[in-house]
């Protein structure tokens, strides 16, 4: 079902992605192009994709992105339909919150999302480029918050106490 992938890269432009392995950064937009066979009436299905990761409970999806496929009459003959969808990748916000952190080995997913049963994916085939856990600073901003904020707050407790 997978066809082909492609990277945007700003300031770059597209890039035919690898089939066994592909790199991308933040600001990058990662196409999957699909085809699917079709055979019937004129119809338009919604091509889903996600890139995450394969565990036991199932696909953790952490990019998403939807297209219209766009399915031609076909009541007779099976017909390759065609569709494209474009993945943005956003790097993941302070404490990893919305979108993807770097890290190797995540999934490509791809399915019509009326009819989930026709998917496809490829495992282990995206690597995201980036600084793994945050930089330095922010794990230092991490351990060094707490003990600014008790140094602000002990003085305001102990205010007004008298010594015996």
């Amino acid at each position: 079902m997978i066809s082909s992938l492609e990277i945007y890269r700003p300031g770059v432009g597209w890039l035919q992605g690898e089939p066994e392995r592909v790199v991308l950064s933040p600001g990058d937009v990662l196409r999957v192009s699909a085809n699917v066979p079709y055979r019937g009436p004129a119809q338009t299905f919604t091509l889903y994709a996600s890139i995450g990761q394969r565990n036991l409970f199932g696909f953790d999806e952490i990019l998403v992105a939807r297209a219209p496929l766009v399915c031609p009459d076909s009541p007779e003959e099976y017909t390759t339909v065609t569709g494209e969808v474009d993945i943005e990748i956003a790097s993941a916000g302070i404490a990893g919150i919305g979108g993807i952190s770097a890290g190797v080995n995540y999934d490509l997913y791809v399915k019509i999302e009326e009819n989930p049963d026709v998917w496809a994916g490829i495992d282990n085939i995206i690597d995201i480029a980036g600084e793994t856990g945050g930089s330095y600073m922010t794990g230092m901003l991490g351990m060094i918050m707490p003990l600014m904020m008790l140094g602000m707050v002990m003085p305001m407790v102990t205010e007004g106490m008298e010594e015996e």
